[in-house]
């Protein structure tokens, strides 16, 4: 038996396409395809949307959106092709929506603005420190007088002995032996400097010996005098010595310098002579009637001042 039903298709697409002429072109497109000419424009505007987005690269660059506009495109045709006009337009704004959406573009977040941290402050300058003394020897039993001074610095320490001082001052000391005295500085940063002195301590022994007049030639009454000399030189043998020569404050000034030279030579030599001293390892020197040691207005004082002094020489 013949179906009925093609012939009935065939004539309802035939009626479309009869109103579609008779209604003639307004609000359509001219977009030959399946041999209609004219459409709704909205179905030709999503056919230039998918293009255009395809001419752009966007079917590589998000080809699972891409393919749901044109999906929707060509829903659009069929449908409009059933003469369900309004509902391919539909479709039709939705295939074009999807197209001009396509591969957005990211908007990036706005950077955070910078933390600007501000500098750390500039360290505090480093301490300076400087130490002295006067006298820069001594002899046993004396004393000198330390002096320092300190810049930048929250606190200042003498060592040995002295202890905490103040940034700039002096104190008297009077070490039994050599010593050196060191100074640390500190600053608020815990920076640290440090500055030292020595002071040398001499020993010396004083030998009284009497010359007849006008001469420096040894008598052997001074000779128990000698020998101590020779004994103190043993006690440091690796230490260079001076025989250093005086006289009493009567004669020439002059001539007392001479005299007190020639008394500190005879003493060289006797040490050097009797007490087997390396001439290299003693000087001899004559300072006439400079520090005297007693009153020359007496004959006690002028004895004590006639007199040769042995003592490690000064560094």
């Amino acid at each position: 038996m013949r179906n009925r039903s093609v012939p009935k298709v065939v004539a309802v697409a035939v009626a479309c396409l009869f109103l579609a002429g008779f209604a003639g072109c307004a609000g359509r497109e001219y977009a030959p395809k399946r041999g209609i000419m004219y459409y709704h424009k909205e179905l030709p505007a999503a056919d230039r949307a998918v293009e255009a987005a395809r001419a752009a690269g966007k079917d590589k660059a998000c080809p699972a959106e891409f393919q749901a506009a044109e999906k929707s495109r060509n829903e659009a045709y069929e449908i409009y092709w059933s003469c369900r006009t309004q509902e391919a337009i539909a479709k039709a704004n939705e295939a074009t929506g999807l197209a001009n959406a396509l591969c957005p573009k990211k908007v990036e977040a706005p950077k955070p603005a910078p933390v600007v941290v501000p500098p750390p402050p500039p360290p505090p300058p480093a301490p300076t420190a400087s130490i002295s003394a006067n006298p820069v020897y001594v002899y046993a039993g004396q004393c000198t007088t330390l002096s320092w001074s300190t810049q930048n610095a929250a606190e200042a320490m003498i060592d040995p002995g002295v202890g905490k001082v103040e940034q700039t001052g002096s104190k008297q000391v009077c070490p039994g032996d050599n010593t050196q005295y060191t100074i640390t500085a500190k600053n608020a940063a815990g920076g640290s400097v440090t500055a030292s002195t020595t002071v040398p301590v001499y020993k010396r022994t004083t030998l009284h010996i009497n010359f007849d007049t006008n001469k420096a030639d040894i008598r052997k009454a001074d000779h128990p005098e000698l020998q101590k000399a020779i004994d103190f030189v043993k006690m440091y043998p690796d230490t260079k010595i001076s025989a250093v020569g005086y006289t009493d404050s009567r004669g020439d000034e002059k001539y007392n310098q001479k005299l007190s030279q020639r008394r500190a030579d005879a003493v060289k030599k006797y040490l050097v002579d009797s007490g087997n001293v390396k001439a290299d390892m003693i000087t001899a020197e004559g300072r006439g009637e400079a520090d005297p040691v007693g009153d020359n207005k007496t004959k006690e004082g002028q004895f004590q001042n006639r007199r040769v002094e042995i003592r490690e020489q000064v560094k």
